[in-house]
């Protein structure tokens, strides 16, 4: 698969791009959703694999929720400036996003195993999820921890994944040990909170991923030549475009109100309407992302599934995409299950909820 590239994320960390959901207290940008969903949109143009979200923007907002001031001063700084990389390793075989974890914390150190763990061996730091004595928690691991084991796996957009196991390792709980730190109910809101930003900013890189996708077969249609005449001469596939682009427009709009409205619901400390937008925008950019990379490759022809040619890559991407934080499904299920009250505008949430 992909390796991660020390150098690319150097230079993301040189133009602040790291920096830009930490606190300039903590030598951070101190800057909003907006900024950095614009920062993985560019990315997703691109189709760089760079962990951006992952590595930099849920610590930067997870630590700052549950860490205790000392925690605070030691990961966001060092994050910010691109020389720690401290994933969530939180999903475990067998289980959903939302379910209860099974790897346990006992006299300080930690066991258990977690999959699908962004840039495993390039991580400097672990957040792990985890119950000590029957209360939930996050707790910072150090990769290089003994007890700390990495496999690393290809994951479906040929980007570098693994599964984590954690032998007795080390472990700190972030906002201080059970009783004194945050209960089962301050964790679970951050998590929450943190899981409905990463989803908005995947849904950025998602549509970055679109745009290029759609810009890309398009361009295909008018250089590629069938029976003597380019392939944007015959309706069918010129219609088959148009639609594509429909789709397209209907994702930006839909990840830009999304966007507006999360930003709104942290800055009221309205978690309920966080979490709600931002299941309701994957499921709705999962679909999109399907219908586009499915689109791009049929109009592309036996060419576009080829490792060689650029739109394979989007396409995988995009697969990708639509498997993070539980999945497509299961974020379906999660917010037609919510009681929350579903805010998408009318025509895009039935599109997305059916």
């Amino acid at each position: 698969g992909l390796e991660f590239r020390d150098a690319l994320w150097s230079q993301g960390a040189e133009l602040g791009l790291t920096a830009l959901l930490v606190d300039e207290e903590h030598d951070g940008a101190g800057a909003g959703l907006g900024e950095a969903w614009a920062a993985a949109n560019a990315l997703g143009a691109l189709a760089a694999p760079e962990p951006l979200v992952d590595a930099a923007y849920v610590p930067s907002v997870l630590v700052a929720a549950l860490g205790t001031a000392e925690q605070q001063d030691a990961v966001l700084p060092a994050v910010a400036a691109g020389e720690a990389r401290v994933p969530l390793a939180h999903a475990e075989t067998g289980t959903g996003w939302d379910s209860a974890r099974t790897a346990t914390v006992s006299s300080g150190t930690l066991t258990g195993t977690k999959r699908a763990v962004a840039v495993p061996d390039a991580a400097t730091s672990f957040l792990v999820t985890a119950v000590e004595d029957g209360v939930p928690g996050v707790y910072l691991v150090e990769a290089t921890a003994d007890g700390v084991a990495v496999e690393v796996h290809r994951n479906a957009e040929w980007v570098r994944t693994g599964t984590v196991t954690f032998t007795g390792a080390p472990a700190e709980r972030l906002g201080g040990a059970v009783g004194s730190g945050p209960d089962a109910a301050a964790v679970a809101a951050a998590l929450d909170r943190t899981t409905a930003v990463a989803r908005i900013l995947q849904g950025g890189r998602a549509v970055g991923l679109m745009e290029t996708a759609v810009t890309t077969t398009v361009e295909y249609l008018k250089v590629r030549k069938q029976f003597g005449v380019t392939l944007n001469r015959f309706q069918a596939l010129t219609h088959r475009a148009a639609q594509v682009y429909a789709d397209l427009e209907s994702a930006q709009s839909l990840a830009l109100w999304a966007t507006a409205t999360a930003t709104a619901a942290l800055e009221d400390g309205d978690d309920a309407l966080l979490v709600q937008t931002a299941r309701d925008a994957q499921v709705f950019l999962s679909g999109q992302a399907r219908t586009v990379a499915e689109e791009a490759i049929q109009l592309h022809g036996g060419i576009g599934v080829t490792y060689e040619t650029a739109i394979s890559h989007y396409a995988a991407a995009l697969t990708g995409f639509r498997q993070l934080y539980g999945g497509e499904l299961e974020t379906r299920s999660a917010a037609l299950a919510s009681d929350s009250p579903q805010v998408a505008p009318s025509a895009l949430l039935n599109n997305a909820l059916v």
